[in-house]
């Protein structure tokens, strides 16, 4: 266990002990790539939205 000034903020686990927890459970990735397909009406109104930035950005 970690702890900054006092409180818990994070648990160490082996490697083996994190994939044990993991195990069966879904990635982030399927997640996003297991949910709803989008319909073609959806689809094009994604196409057909203003592809300009809303607001100038400066890097």
């Amino acid at each position: 266990m970690v702890t900054v000034r006092g409180e818990r903020t994070a648990v160490v686990l082996s490697a083996r002990d994190y994939d044990a927890l993991r195990a069966g459970r879904p990635t982030l990735v399927d997640d996003l790539l297991g949910g709803p397909a989008w319909d073609d009406e959806f689809a094009d109104a994604v196409e057909a939205r203003n592809k300009t930035p809303s607001r100038d950005v400066a890097f």
